[in-house]
């Protein structure tokens, strides 16, 4: 029985063989079919990733000149998280006399964003004076909100990327990005501190409104935090106070991406003369630059549906191919069963296992199935092996 079981295995196995390769090319067809589209999308989702291609994107809207201005920036994910990674001990280690480690004006985006203000302001026709105005009208824009309500913490000076994305601040804030453009601008600033409040001050000659003298050289006064104020206006709440004055050591500043290489341009006094705008406004201009804001939320690529037949021809027709083949190699097999071959004539050498096998190395298990010939009596009848001589039934001899 066991013999018999082995053959026919042997026979089944001969059959599947003749069909390997068609079966094999069937097999391998459709896993490429199964796993293409499934595969690709996620490639392309990593690959963006790695790329870093995440923005935050951020509108601002401001008046000025009597214009409305609209612009929508598209600042990088990946620069807005070096600055965030910042912790809130090394922003406030040495209070405001050290915030110009928050004046970036050797960062890359933030130096475009100022090309950007400037070239709109040279549109305009605006000098010196308007230019800086129109600066900080765009700063003042940001809503105020303090520390502890956005951040939870008593302190929290953000760097300029932050106050861009998160689109909030406070004094301290607000007055980091309006130093860090006016000095990326080519003009001087310092940062006054009255009473519980931080503002930056301009470098200029004969201007009107208030001013601080700090190395005898006059800033005039910037609020950041209200909207409508220009250069040397002064809130009422800080007439008659008392100041502190900080320098702004651009060489202080954190730098992130490898930004060390960008140099900063001279700082130009600010002059009195052409202050209004002489060229024709133009209301609704949208300038476009980088992303940014408060929580912001990350825009991550989208994966890109596959096309099989479009984005891969040669692929498509290779598995339609493979799968005619095996179709019609299936039928014809079908059609033309082939008959069992006579158990007869099979032997099979079966694999033993290495506790089955005799010592001796030259010793083989071998099965063989014959049909043999069988002696009948003449006498009673009866059946006897081929190489019988005497009947196992009667004992007479068998001719």
């Amino acid at each position: 029985m066991i013999h018999g079981i082995a053959i026919e295995d042997a026979g089944m196995s001969k059959s599947l063989l003749s069909h390997k390769p068609a079966k094999l090319l069937i097999i391998l067809a459709l896993i490429l079919f199964v796993s293409l589209p499934i595969v690709r999308p996620f490639e392309l989702v990593t690959a963006q990733t790695s790329d870093q291609n995440q923005f935050y994107t951020r509108e601002f809207a401001w008046d000025y000149g009597g214009n409305h201005w609209v612009w929508n920036l598209s600042i990088p994910v990946s620069l807005y998280e070096a600055y965030k990674a910042v912790p809130d001990a090394t922003r406030t280690r040495n209070g405001p006399a050290g915030y110009d480690m928050m004046v970036t004006t050797k960062d890359s985006y933030i130096q475009d964003l100022t090309e950007k203000l400037n070239e709109t302001a040279n549109q305009q026709g605006y000098g010196p004076v308007d230019k800086i105005n129109f600066v900080l009208a765009f700063v003042q824009s940001i809503p105020y909100s303090t520390d502890l309500n956005s951040t939870g913490y008593e302190e929290y000076p953000r760097f300029p990327i932050e106050v861009l994305v998160d689109q909030t601040g406070d004094c301290d804030c607000k007055s980091d990005l309006f130093a860090t453009l006016t000095l990326d601008l080519g003009y001087g600033a310092v940062f006054i501190n009255p009473p519980d409040h931080l503002a930056v001050g301009v470098l200029g000659n004969n201007l009107q409104g208030t001013y601080w003298t700090y190395q005898n050289q006059t800033y005039y006064y910037a609020e950041t935090t209200g909207v409508g104020f220009k250069v040397g206006d002064l809130p009422d709440v800080f007439k008659d106070q008392t100041a502190y004055v900080y320098p702004i050591d651009e060489n202080n500043q954190y730098i992130v991406n490898s930004q060390a290489q960008f140099t900063v341009a001279p700082n130009p006094t600010i002059s009195p003369h052409n202050t209004q705008a002489t060229a024709t406004p133009n209301s609704g201009t949208t300038p476009t630059s980088p992303p940014d804001i408060t929580q912001p939320t990350i825009q991550p690529a989208q994966p890109i549906s596959l096309n099989l037949i479009s984005d891969y021809p040669i692929l498509f027709i290779v598995i339609v191919a493979a799968i005619a083949f095996s179709i019609v190699i299936t039928v014809k097999t079908a059609s033309n069963p082939k008959l069992p071959k006579s158990k007869q004539t099979i032997s099979t050498e079966p694999t033993v296992s290495p506790l089955d096998q005799p010592n001796t190395s030259e010793t083989k298990l071998l099965t063989k199935v014959n049909v043999e010939a069988t002696k009948f009596c003449i006498y009673c009848g009866s059946s006897n092996k081929s190489f019988a001589l005497y009947c196992v039934r009667c004992g007479k001899k068998i001719d």
